[in-house]
């Protein structure tokens, strides 16, 4: 009996350890905070620069196992460049060139009547 019990006491401890390491995940996969868009002050300005378009949007993505932040336009007539950023808002290359290699795709922020087909 004494035994079941350990066995129990290891393996409940083991569930434990899973839940508290993939919620510590959950947050990094967000830049440590939850709203991104208000709470990282360069991604907040950068949105307030956009905030009346309504073909732009920001969204968030995991690339090479980093959380990262771009900008999309949309607009069919509008040739723009973007850049995939860190949290810090360090510049890690062009987003034409990085797009394939980007996962798990959200949209963080988008003009509330966005012309884009997302």
């Amino acid at each position: 009996m004494r035994q079941l019990f350990n066995l129990q006491w290891i393996i409940a401890t083991i569930i434990l350890s899973i839940s508290l390491m993939s919620c510590e995940k959950d947050d990094n996969n967000k830049c440590n905070v939850s709203n991104p868009a208000e709470e990282i002050a360069w991604l907040k300005e950068a949105i307030d620069n956009v905030k009346q378009d309504e073909y732009s949007y920001y969204a968030m993505a995991n690339y090479n196992g980093e959380t990262v932040l771009y900008y999309v336009n949309c607009n069919p007539v509008v040739n723009y460049a973007s850049f995939i950023l860190n949290c810090n808002g360090d510049n890690l290359g062009d987003t034409n060139n990085l797009r394939d290699e980007l996962t798990d795709i959200t949209i963080l922020w988008k003009h509330e009547e966005s012309k884009c087909n997302l």
